[in-house]
């Protein structure tokens, strides 16, 4: 009788250590200390969906460049763009890779960057609504819902997010010919940006091809990512336990 009971209480012992730790393996908790940047990276992605959908309205003179709805984004913008350094920051500073995370981060902000040049940029005076102009704002648009769509799938632990990586990544053809005028669209978005000069047609073309090779790129950083993490190759990089710890809980969510 003492022998089993002794042998109960190891057996419960050993149950209750086990099932615990099985579970962190599985779906371990979020960090205090490290941020949850997918519900970051989906909220930008939103913002930019936003943000695209007004431009394009602003592009067929049914809003105004000084909308308080270009505004309220501009501002969005700009709180989004503090809080995501400081927790790619903080993340750096554990020593945990966030390449990718990053990479999507910045890449979005140049897209959302090109968007309110070419708002700023169109002045119904001296620019006139053109179908090529209409026709690339619906190219950025699906692009960028695209991405949101294969961020949130990618949170879900699906393989179908790089479908969407590959959608996004198809928008450059969708586009046809005319990325060769892109540094000087993107030079002059800036210009027009600073000095309130109006861009001309040829230019705000170029700025739109400016803003589809930053979405294009978005979908190769995400296209690369889903693969890894679908590989597990982050959990198999050695020595790193943080960014190993970090890819299991982006798989878990």
């Amino acid at each position: 009788m003492t022998i089993a009971r002794c042998n109960r209480r190891q057996v419960n012992a050993v149950t209750n250590i086990a099932v615990p730790q099985v579970v962190r393996r599985v779906r371990p908790p979020v960090s205090a200390d490290l941020p949850d940047f997918f519900p970051m990276i989906d909220e930008q992605a939103a913002m930019v969906v936003k943000l695209a959908r007004t431009v394009g309205e602003v592009l067929q003179c049914r809003e105004s460049a000084h909308s308080l709805r270009l505004l309220d984004l501009e501002q969005r913008r700009q709180e989004l763009r503090r809080r995501n350094q400081a927790a790619v920051q903080l993340a750096v500073e554990q020593r945990v890779g966030v390449e990718q995370i990053h990479g999507t981060m910045e890449t979005l902000d140049r897209a959302a960057a090109g968007l309110f040049q070419a708002a700023r940029g169109f002045h119904p005076s001296l620019s006139v609504p053109d179908e090529a102009a209409a026709e690339m704002m619906v190219v950025i648009q699906k692009a960028i819902e695209n991405l949101q769509q294969g961020y949130s799938r990618l949170a879900n632990g699906s393989p179908a997010a790089e479908v969407d990586a590959d959608a996004a990544i198809g928008s450059w053809r969708a586009l046809g010919n005319g990325g060769c005028t892109e540094a000087a669209g993107e030079r002059a978005g800036r210009e027009g940006s600073a000095h309130g000069r109006a861009l001309w047609p040829n230019e705000l073309h170029a700025n739109l091809h400016g803003i589809v090779r930053e979405l294009v790129r978005a979908g190769d950083i995400l296209k690369d990512w889903s693969r890894q993490l679908s590989a597990g190759l982050y959990a198999c990089e050695g020595g790193d336990q943080a960014s190993a710890r970090w890819s299991r809980q982006l798989v878990a969510n």
